[in-house]
């Protein structure tokens, strides 16, 4: 599916809060969203990266959705071809035949993994506008 460039920042900064939280140690889990705006641009940007990594594959995977005024929605089984797709591609540019080379456990968790930090993606995106629908005034 084609996002826009806002859409796909602000998922990746959802995945990437998501993945932040999940990794701190549970006696520091008070207040994550405070501790997450707390870090620098040089602290977050390793983590937007990851999480990138994971889910842009994924979300450009996804089939067309024509959604206005709403955030598209997708089945079960389509976010878990579009993570397989995602993570299999990922996977085969870092090194050749790694996909095949991984048991099909692991796929199955990656996959897992990938579909399920694609939807916190999806439902941290903002509501599609109408284009048409656009006002722009005469005079400012």
């Amino acid at each position: 599916m084609r996002f826009t460039e806002h859409e796909m920042t602000v998922g990746v900064d959802a995945v990437a809060r998501r993945l932040f939280i999940a990794t701190r140690p549970p006696w520091r889990r008070g207040d994550a969203a405070a501790a997450y705006e707390a870090l620098g641009r040089a602290e977050t940007y390793p983590r937007k990266v990851a999480a990138g990594e994971i889910v842009l594959p994924v979300l450009t995977a996804l089939p067309e959705r024509p959604t206005v005024g709403a955030r598209p929605e997708f089945s079960a089984a389509e976010y878990e071809a579009a993570a397989e797709a995602g993570s299999r591609q990922l996977l085969e540019h870092r090194r050749p035949e790694a996909w095949d080379a991984m048991s099909p456990r692991k796929r199955r968790r990656l996959v897992a993994a990938a579909a399920e930090l694609t939807r916190v993606a999806v439902a941290a995106m903002p509501v599609r506008q109408d284009p048409d629908a656009l006002v722009v005034p005469d005079h400012l």
